[in-house]
């Protein structure tokens, strides 16, 4: 077990004096079980010692409900009916308090009392602090790491993401040989005794890594059973669909509690056929991984699986987005890896190019060539699909990010996109990467929407979300950076109306050199992508408190398609990080710095 970090009671524990609890009923809920059932009379409230419970409502998701957290407290204070189900997302325990035995307790122990008081105002102040609010997930605690295909996990695996995670919590390994060494070879591993000893397990570590075997033995079923989240591991280079075992985790796991480890030989840029084991394992996150001497893969899965993993999330705004470059050079300098990246507009196309592993150094030379030298956003056409030509940026985009699909990168990465097909946003996170940065960029009626052959009609990520970290939030626990290049445009635009010229004055001043000028007012291009964010001026209100927001410095006067001042804009943002933004990592009270300072271990 490490001991990086001393496991501390949760949530209403840790304010809850031991002596409160002493005596109350403990009461064993399987994984599945409806411990409240909407409509009924509040007999009861319950206070989860260990496991984790969904609570729905008309077969919707509403929340999750983690160790430490009082459950049904509402209607049992105001006398109605319940108005949601709460089921066991996986075995749990449980301290069920009636009536009687609240008044009685909070009577010996006010205490009690006091605690659960705390709970509901820490939960009331979380949900009114931001609008809208992620709905989040409590972060996962036990993990079933379960051998894929039916073949042995490599003996140097389990230990190494231990120490991974060992970094940041304590973390024990629980494999059969350890349960039958403490419990006897002939235990039953569903009995009372065995569910006692692994959820005393879970009380004495921050994390507990449950070791299944390749088979569905009685030991494997209890390990899943007692799982927050299994991680299906597998030789990526030994495709073979599912075991038995899996087949059963399928079935057992949601999708959101399900992640898919690939180990690989060694490290390369891009993985290959990571769609295969997608398609027969669907999970919510996928991770490759190498075993190598700077265990910089395992420490990223370490991250992850501690809730520390760190996330960047980039935001659309034209050729502004280069700062975004400028930021993550800072942060590397500052001893701040990226786990994972997404992005809007042009923050996919950065966050696609960081993906790849392009050097923040290598990317302004591809910028130039993507949007300067090509022309790609100077091509004009006549406008029937759109204002501008995409021939010339498709070809560049893949060039430069080739044809390979998004599940391969070593790196994970999303870009968001509005598909008007069905008046949705889209989040992409497979298929081509090229594809993805070309739709989630398509400004309307400037670009063409991209097509997908499924029929979807998707344009620029902005119209719907200009800086997507909600998808972060989902995919994750942990800190973030949240860079907005987002220009400021709320003031007054002074342009006389009546002097806009029509058509053939318009012509006529275009083509004379020396006639009349035409008023200095918005064009087609700002005028578009000045709509995309209306009503997108507070997007940052759900940010949460582990998310630091970067503001790059703009640059008076340029406009959204100044690429050619691509490196001004480099500059300033990497200069503007370095020396107000990161330069008091190491000592800032800042929750999100010091959020992103225990993740990365500084």
């Amino acid at each position: 077990m490490g001991s990086s970090e001393a496991v501390a009671p949760q949530g209403l524990f840790a304010i809850l004096q031991a002596s409160a609890l002493e005596g109350l009923e403990q009461e064993r809920v399987g994984r599945g079980t409806r411990l409240i059932e909407a409509g009924t009379a509040a007999d009861a409230m319950y206070l989860v010692q260990t496991g984790r419970f969904r609570v729905e409502r008309d077969g919707v998701e509403l929340a999750e409900i983690g160790a430490g957290s009082v459950m049904g407290e509402i209607a049992f204070f105001t006398g109605g009916l319940r108005t949601a189900d709460v089921i066991a997302a996986r075995d749990s325990v449980v301290y069920r308090l009636t009536r009687a035995e609240y008044e009685a307790r909070c009577a010996e122990a006010p205490g009690l009392a006091r605690a659960i008081a705390a709970e509901l105002a820490q939960r009331l102040a979380a949900t009114s602090a931001r609008v809208p609010r992620d709905p989040g997930r409590p972060p996962a605690r036990t993990f079933c790491v379960l051998p894929a295909a039916g073949a042995p996990l490599s003996a140097r695996f389990v230990p190494a993401l231990a120490e991974a995670i060992g970094r940041h919590h304590a973390v024990a390994v629980v494999g059969e040989a350890e349960f039958r060494a403490a419990l006897g070879p002939g235990a039953d591993p569903a009995g009372a005794e065995a569910v006692a000893w692994l959820n005393d397990q879970e009380r004495r570590a921050g994390v507990v890594l449950f070791v299944a075997g390749p088979e569905p033995t009685p030991w494997s079923m209890a390990a899943l059973r007692q799982a927050d989240e299994a991680l299906f591991v597998a030789q990526a280079v030994s495709f073979a669909p599912p075991s038995e075992l899996e087949r059963m985790a399928l079935g057992m796991l949601p999708e959101h509690q399900r992640r898919l480890v690939l180990l690989h030989p060694h490290r390369m840029q891009k993985a290959t056929g990571t769609g295969r084991w997608l398609d027969s394992r669907p999970v919510a996150l996928h991770h490759h991984v190498a075993l190598t001497a700077d265990g910089a893969d395992m420490a990223r899965l370490g991250r992850f699986l501690a809730g520390r993993a760190i996330g960047m999330v980039l935001s659309g705004g034209g050729a502004f987005g280069v700062a975004h470059v400028g930021v993550w050079r800072a942060m590397e300098e500052a001893g701040l890896p990226v786990d994972i990246v997404g992005g809007t507009s042009v923050g996919s196309a950065m966050a696609g190019a960081m993906a790849l592993g392009v050097p923040a150094l290598e990317i302004g030379p591809r910028v130039e060539q993507i949007f300067v030298k090509s022309g790609a956003m100077r091509r004009v056409t006549v406008p029937k699909y759109a204002f501008l030509d995409h021939k010339v940026l498709d070809a560049a985009l893949q060039e430069h990010y080739g044809d390979g699909p998004i599940e391969d990168l070593w790196l994970p990465f999303y870009a968001v996109a509005a598909d008007l097909s069905t008046m949705t946003r889209r989040t992409l996170r497979r298929g081509p990467l090229w594809e993805a940065v070309r739709a989630s960029s398509a400004i309307p009626g400037i670009l063409p929407p991209f097509f997908t052959s499924e029929g979807g009609m998707l344009v620029d990520g902005g119209c719907i979300d200009n800086m997507p970290f909600r998808d972060m939030h989902g995919l994750k626990t942990g800190p973030n950076v949240v860079v907005n290049v987002q220009k400021d445009t709320s003031a007054p635009v002074h342009v006389d109306y009546d002097s806009l010229p029509g058509r053939a004055e318009l012509l006529k001043r275009t083509v004379l050199p020396f006639g009349k000028r035409a008023p200095r007012a918005p064009g087609v291009i700002s005028t578009v992508m000045r709509s995309l964010l209306v009503g997108q001026g507070a997007t940052h209100r759900g940010l949460n408190a582990d998310d630091l927001h970067v503001r790059p410095p703009g640059l008076k006067g340029a406009g959204f398609l100044a690429w050619s001042q691509h490196r001004l804009f480099y500059e300033l943002s990497y200069r503007h990080a370095q020396e107000e933004v990161f330069a008091d990592l190491p000592t800032s009270q800042d929750p999100a710095k010091a959020a992103l300072r225990r993740a990365a271990g500084l």
